[in-house]
């Protein structure tokens, strides 16, 4: 089988997609040799590196609207053509990008993470459009969709009624030579931290982070709420506006982008990681602190039910009563936390990037035997 893939989203200092792309390629390249992986992305670090297209730093997903329209057109020009011109079995795009044009004999395989975009259309003002009008015709033109919860396929078949190919369920894994329990003393002197609870993830306004600072302030303690997440100037500003207008200017912490070798560490310490998002694909997030030992306050919206089953405690995210409620008792309950912590370090075992890998391929082995 020969395979080509759309790995345009492997780039430096990864968050979500990016950590996906690149836990999906390496797990790839384990199994399978005839391989071609399409990236700009020079740090990344594989013995088979001669596998890899380099292409232009212009695609980077971290250039915005501009690196976005930029994929979309090299996607359609150098991608289809090279793509033409090698015929590999399978193209495979991590992200839910493609080629609109067509392929002859070779499968076009996508991954669509979440449908935010269409859910709160009113944050992502130009990429609804995208989602909107020219989703459907890379769905049109894929052989299948991988999604990674049966929250985002019931999303896209709701949303994409008329798409009539395969779906596949495929859950991402976790690093597990990463993510365990650590002792996290030193990351607490580096960002010197306390008793604290944890955020990971960026800083939109599906995040609900206005709403767990409220519920944070409502403790009247002297915990630290710490956020790991980029300072995005889009929505920064007022976040951190509204922790000091509340007076917590000294204990909400916003640590900015915490490399990957720390945050193992800032899990291990947290009180409880807190995850009251109003929506999400799946919710690495919450599965790393599993693997950590750290419980999880997570909502009960979305796909986190699905991530967490048993082992978080469970909120109304639009109830900032609800939350604070949660937090108090998680906090004050060393009981609470002791049985969410060992359910959480045993829910983690049953997710992998080995078995994330094994259904990938079965896919594309199946979609190569229904041609021949």
């Amino acid at each position: 089988m020969k395979l080509f893939v759309n790995g345009t989203h492997l780039y430096y200092t990864p968050t979500g997609l990016g950590i996906y792309t690149e836990n999906i390629i390496r797990e790839l390249l384990k199994e399978l040799d005839n391989v071609k992986v399409f990236s700009g992305n020079t740090h990344f670090k594989h013995k088979a590196s001669q596998k890899f297209i380099r292409t232009s730093s212009y695609l980077d997903p971290r250039n915005g609207t501009f690196g976005h329209f930029f994929r979309i057109g090299w996607e359609q020009s150098f991608l289809w053509a090279y793509t033409l011109i090698e015929r590999p079995d399978i193209l495979f795009s991590t992200v839910h990008e493609g080629v609109v044009l067509p392929l002859i004999k070779t499968k076009q395989v996508i991954t669509v993470h979440d449908l935010i975009a269409v859910k709160f259309p009113q944050h992502f003002k130009r990429l609804k459009y995208y989602f909107a009008h020219f989703l459907p015709f890379i769905l049109n033109n894929s052989s299948a969709v991988v999604c990674v919860s049966e929250n985002t396929k019931k999303d896209l078949i709701e949303y994409y009624h008329t798409y009539d190919k395969p779906v596949y369920v495929i859950h991402p894994g976790y690093d597990k030579g990463r993510f365990s329990p650590k002792d996290p003393e030193k990351v607490k002197k580096k960002y010197n931290l306390k008793e604290y609870f944890l955020f990971v993830g960026d800083m939109r306004p599906h995040k609900n982070l206005n709403r767990l600072i409220e519920a944070f302030d409502r403790l009247n303690s002297d915990l630290q709420l710490v956020i790991a997440g980029k300072k995005d100037e889009r929505f920064y500003p007022k976040i951190e506006q509204l922790a000091k207008g509340k007076g917590l200017g000294r204990k909400v912490k916003f640590l900015d982008y915490v490399p990957l070798e720390d945050l193992p560490y800032l899990y291990s310490g947290a009180i409880a990681l807190t995850f009251p998002s109003l929506y999400e694909g799946f919710g690495l997030p919450a599965l790393e602190a599993m693997a950590c030992g750290c419980p999880v306050i997570a909502s009960k919206i979305s796909s986190l039910p699905e991530v967490c089953g048993d082992a978080a405690y469970y909120v109304d995210p639009y109830n900032v009563d609800d939350l604070a409620g949660a937090l108090y008792k998680v906090w004050h309950e060393e009981g609470i936390r002791g049985k969410l912590r060992n359910m959480g370090l045993e829910r983690a075992k049953l997710f992998s990037w080995e078995d994330s890998r094994k259904k990938h391929v079965k896919l594309f082995e199946e979609l190569v035997s229904s041609s021949r």
